[in-house]
């Protein structure tokens, strides 16, 4: 659903280089060295694919409507029927073919719908998919009107009744699909527990699509059913390209000896995130990237990470010299400007002339969020065209260093007004191994003390060509302690001339690297524990129909044995060196159904309360798996508790912004972000003064109650209720108002006669509280925990 109006969360930076389909799933991808899984951040770059067309080189086959086997009248009625909503809804126009998608799909036979509706005089507006050959359904999204339906606690639905649902809702939707065309996922990565805590109940359903029976890693279909029964979202992989026979030439047998003879495991630190931030690290076994591998089921030849057959030599990792000019950090003492850390980019990397500063902007980095970064594009504005993206070069700069994080020639890759750049003057083209000093003398330059904490990876061959002789690519390794660390290393692209083109490094914070520990468990030891944890399956897999910096990448789809968690839920974990335990290294908040349950909540009177907050995520069991209900909580936890009940991903919403100062608390308190969720939601002005490490008595958690529902004002009309003044106590009261609302709302209860309002608040009474919101949800005139400032 795209609202048709501009919203604060929106970036002018749009970093359109889109990765090759490494693996299944970034979880997977995880699981691979740092510097060489390419998994670093958001905006990580892919450098190199095995085969290339020019960029522009892809276009979309012109769809012919005569071969349309559904018309445009029978695609709007048949969405229509699926989604009952949209008989309010107006049809704006209709298309086959051109998704605005880049690349565009090499299947145009699609009926494009888009919709428009209006609430109170703003137009909002949406669009569908469907396939004019098949008849199915493609994607839609249309969440939008529900968020208007009142939420209400218990769903009329339980989750096998959602998925019952769903099923239904499939085989109408898609009718090309079998009931044995179709594999629920058991990954609960791909399956979390839907919606958040306050709002309409979710179900969120991943299925693998079969073809020829066997699953393919890139095919899936994706369904969202609320508690109603509504299907809220749909969207299954439209169909394009061709598969080959299901038939191996290699056993499994075969290639699952070729897996267990090479497989390896190296010792990392490893980062181990939440909600897209690092939470901590660990000392860790994961395997080598060569030992994950596909191997071709027709070949028997293990297949690399593009698709190309790998090399049978191992990756060496080289010492990095120390050249003669070396990064050097600003040391001004405070934050340099948009034209400071323009000019250091200058310095380094040739914009084309004709490309102008444009966007900039001051935020937060990635994964390091203590850090600000600006953001920068240089743009040529010198055309005009109706659509696609300006030719345009983007960096990002540490805003106190002046190190240089990320840098591409092309922001928008595969955009169709860039043109290659001209050889300069003088040029001389470089040989491979001319590119690899060239390489070392950009890294010196670029990272910070990059001879001592940096190495090469040096895969042999030709690995470092660019296809077509278009330039060359080089991958370092990020070490600590002499310890190599995953998800922090630089790759870097240059033409045939030495000039960079893409430029990728992680500046994580190391600060809560905890020593060294000993390993507990040995190389050997974890060898056996991984190969245990993985089996060979035969699959497709599907590679490119991507952009990188060079070219198009080809879509291609190969049968190939993949080493796979014989346990989906086992897929994103790592093997702790110093404990001997599983890692969970790429979680989000309700994603529990694996997590144990609390081990000391059995018996307790607020026990059903509690874990139905351990569900959602809310409350989090500690490392001995406990909850701790009777522990006296914060101002701080309490924000913490209705942020994360009203969207897990809270956290992320001041990723990339400037962060200062709301409420009183500044950005490095732990409690910044559940705070400032908190005020752009307006459940507290952002001129309140906080103390959010102080604890929080049941009194300031009625006021708190009070603005969180926007009825501030109405309590004062509750000062004299009875509600309130029958407390033998209430003497002592001072926010009358405020406890009498929560009293006549159910919130909250007095005991033997007493609010007793200076009392603290524990977890079991916070859990009890946010239940009994939770169930007020529909009755009162509020959208528990959904209203946000636009």
């Amino acid at each position: 659903m795209d609202r048709h109006e501009h919203t604060k969360n929106s970036s002018p930076f749009v970093h359109h280089t889109v990765k090759a389909a490494l693996i299944s799933t970034v979880a997977l991808s995880l699981l691979l060295p740092g510097g060489l899984a390419a998994a670093e951040s958001g905006s990580a770059s892919a450098v190199a694919v095995p085969s290339v067309m020019d960029v522009g080189g892809q276009a979309a086959v012109t769809p012919d409507p005569s071969k349309a086997k559904i018309t445009e009248d029978q695609a709007v009625a048949k969405t229509r029927e699926l989604f009952p909503v949209l008989k309010d809804a107006t049809v704006s126009g209709v298309r086959l073919g051109e998704d605005n998608s880049w690349p565009p799909s090499g299947n145009q036979m699609i009926w494009n719908i888009s919709w428009s509706y209006e609430i109170g005089g703003t137009s909002y507006g949406f669009s569908t998919q469907v396939d004019a050959l098949t008849g199915d359904l493609i994607n839609t999204y249309v969440t939008y009107p529900f968020l208007q339906q009142d939420a209400y606690y218990p769903p009329k639905l339980t989750r096998a009744d959602a998925l019952e649902q769903a099923r239904k809702f499939i085989a109408k939707a898609a009718p090309s699909l079998g009931p044995d065309d179709i594999q629920l996922t058991d990954n609960e990565a791909m399956n979390p527990v839907g919606g958040s805590l306050f709002g309409t109940v979710q179900y969120n359903f991943y299925f693998k699509l079969l073809k020829n029976g066997l699953p393919s890693a890139s095919d899936v279909l994706s369904i969202t059913v609320n508690g109603n029964g509504d299907v809220l979202q749909f969207n299954k992989t439209a169909p394009g390209v061709e598969y080959p026979s299901a038939k191996p030439a290699i056993s499994l047998d075969s290639a699952q000896k070729k897996f267990t003879d090479g497989f390896a495991v190296g010792l990392y630190y490893i980062p181990v995130y939440k909600d897209n931030t690092i939470e901590k690290w660990v000392l860790g076994w994961r395997p080598q990237e060569q030992s994950l591998y596909s191997i071709n089921a027709q070949t028997g030849k293990s297949i690399d990470n593009e698709g190309a057959e790998a090399s049978s030599l191992p990756i060496t990792y080289e010492a990095v010299p120390q050249a003669k000019e070396r990064f050097q950090a600003a040391n001004t003492g405070k934050e340099i400007t948009a034209a400071e850390a323009a000019k250091l980019v200058q310095q380094v990397v040739a914009i084309p002339a004709e490309r102008k500063p444009d966007n900039q902007s001051l935020g937060t980095g990635y994964p390091n969020t203590k850090q600000k970064v600006w953001r920068l594009a240089w743009r040529d504005n010198s055309n005009t065209r109706m659509a696609g993206f300006p030719a345009s070069s983007y960096a990002e700069v540490d805003a106190a260093t002046g190190q240089i994080y990320q840098y591409q020639l092309e922001q928008f890759t595969g955009s169709k007004d860039v043109k290659p750049q001209p050889a300069p003057a003088g040029g001389k083209k470089l040989t491979q191994a001319e590119a690899k000093q060239q390489a070392i003398l950009l890294v010196n330059r670029l990272y910070d003390q990059a001879s001592s904490v940096l190495k090469l990876a040096e895969h042999g061959g030709t690995w470092s060509v660019l296809p077509d002789g278009k330039g060359f690519r080089f991958q370092f390794v990020r070490y600590y302690n002499g310890i190599p660390v995953s998800d922090t290393g630089v790759t870097l692209a240059m033409d045939i001339y030495g000039r960079l083109v893409s430029y990728s490094a992680a500046g994580p914070d190391f600060s809560t690297i905890q020593g060294q520990p000993t390993p507990a468990i040995s190389q050997s030891e974890a060898v056996q524990s991984y190969k245990d944890r993985y089996a060979m399956k035969l699959q497709y897999n599907r590679i490119g129909g991507v952009y990188n910096n060079i070219g198009y990448v080809e879509p291609q789809v190969k049968l190939v044995y993949s080493p796979l968690p014989a346990n989906e839920q086992d897929q994103s974990e790592v093997l702790d060196a110093a404990t001997g335990k599983w890692v969970k290294v790429y979680a989000y908040s309700g994603q529990n159904a694996g997590t144990p349950a609390a081990v000391d909540l059995k018996g307790h009177p607020a026990e059903q309360a509690l874990t139905e907050l351990v569900k959602y995520g809310v409350l989090v069991p500690d490392a001995d798996g406990k909850i701790n209900p009777d522990q006296e909580i914060t101002v701080g936890d309490w924000f913490t508790f209705i942020a994360t009940a009203s969207t897990s991903s809270y956290q992320g919403y001041t990723n990339g912004t400037e962060q200062k100062t709301v409420a009183g608390v500044n950005p490095d308190s732990e409690y910044y972000k559940a705070v400032s969720f908190a005020a752009n939601h307006e459940w507290i002005s952002k001129d309140t003064v906080l103390q959010p490490d102080n604890k929080l008595s049941r009194e300031q958690l009625a006021v708190l109650l009070a603005s969180f529902l926007q009825y501030s004002k109405i309590s004062v009309f509750l000062e004299n209720d009875t509600a309130v003044s029958s407390f033998s106590d209430s003497a002592s009261i001072k926010n009358k108002g405020a406890v009498a609302l929560a009293v006549k709302l159910g919130l909250m209860q007095g005991d033997n006669g007493k609010f007793n309002p200076q009392q603290n608040v524990t977890k079991a009474g916070v859990a009890t509280v946010l239940m009994k919101l939770v169930e007020l949800q529909g009755k009162v005139d509020q959208n528990i925990g959904q209203r946000q400032r636009m």
